[in-house]
């Protein structure tokens, strides 16, 4: 593990909607995770991560004849990263969500929130709702 002092800290929104959460310790994994203009990889908080530590991407795409939007995960999701995690020098420790209420709309998806994205997020984490 990495350890370095003098750390700027990342500004972001809070996403949590409720301060009783349930949470377990993961790592956290550099793979897919471009570098800010500073060169440093930045895993945001309120990110959906899977069991091996990887961001999750999420996919919307329009459903079949019109129908409702169909919402796809790159791996299933094991959690929400709680706080932001530098992962420049490598797989670094983090919370994972499991248990709470959050504000989808604050989520850093990369796809905007909607209600299905959400249900979508529930079916594969139930014990996370959205407030």
């Amino acid at each position: 593990m990495y350890y370095k002092t003098n750390i700027e800290r990342v500004m972001e929104k809070e996403f949590l909607a409720s301060e009783k959460v349930v949470s377990f310790t993961g790592t956290v994994v550099p793979d897919g995770v471009e570098a800010d203009a500073d060169g440093r990889k930045i895993v945001h908080k309120g990110s959906l991560l899977a069991a091996s530590g990887k961001v999750v991407a999420v996919t919307v795409s329009e459903g079949a004849s019109g129908g409702a939007a169909e919402v796809s995960f790159s791996e299933d999701p094991a959690g929400i990263l709680l706080e932001a995690v530098d992962v420049t020098y490598g797989a670094q420790p983090g919370a994972f969500m499991v248990e709470g209420y959050v504000i989808g709309e604050r989520l850093p998806l990369n796809v905007e929130y909607t209600p299905a994205v959400g249900e979508a997020i529930h079916k594969k984490l139930p014990e996370i709702k959205f407030g």
